[in-house]
């Protein structure tokens, strides 16, 4: 990449609004050919360039296709933190699901056990280019998925489970993706595996 050094003045946010959190749900991009055709850094600005797989020649795909995880509104966040000069950054994004926590658990069994996924956390606004995103992963599929699970003492507590998904390397301390990302509704990305046990005295 060029060394690209420019100002960064107050006025460049065009006077709009500009508050903090994000969305209340998540998308899940398996970085596989089913999902994803090409996917790359953008050099002039903190964002990925993805190619959708599907579609064809005359007409390609136009948006991604992911698993959603609704989590409580107001528990998402995504924060970067320093590597260290010339090292990147690490993010990591956090959520809590309360609602539907048997899928939960299914889906982060699965999540936990496979890598190779991007995290697509919507920020809430919408420009010329699609739904802005924040983005946990890279192009090389490291992006590592962890959960908690609480179950709260007293009947008005927070309980549920807190993912934690974390890239320990990306090139930007913020990186984005605007596009348009669609539910998948294929159900193929599940954990197949049999590990019954018979019992025998």
């Amino acid at each position: 990449m060029a060394c690209i050094l420019k100002n960064v003045l107050s006025s460049g946010n065009n006077c709009k609004e500009n508050p903090a959190g994000l969305s209340s749900h998540i998308f899940v991009v398996p970085l596989d050919a089913d999902h994803i055709t090409t996917i790359g850094v953008n050099d002039a600005k903190n964002q990925y360039v993805i190619t959708p797989a599907g579609g064809s020649a005359q007409t390609p795909a136009t948006a991604l296709k992911g698993f959603r995880i609704d989590f409580k509104s107001q528990t998402g966040q995504v924060t970067s933190e320093d590597n260290g000069q010339g090292k990147g950054w690490t993010h990591t994004g956090t959520g809590r699901v309360e609602l539907n926590e048997d899928d939960m658990a299914l889906v982060s069994r699965t999540l936990h056990n496979t890598d190779k996924n991007l995290f697509f956390f919507p920020t809430g606004n919408v420009t010329e280019e699609g739904v802005e995103y924040k983005v946990i992963g890279n192009q090389f599929g490291e992006a590592e998925w962890t959960v908690t699970g609480d179950t709260g003492a007293a009947r008005g507590d927070d309980h549920g489970q807190t993912f934690t998904v974390t890239c320990a390397y990306q090139v930007y301390p913020v990186m984005k993706w605007f596009g348009t990302i669609e539910q998948e509704t294929d159900g193929t990305f599940t954990d197949e595996t049999n590990d019954n046990v018979t019992i025998t005295d």
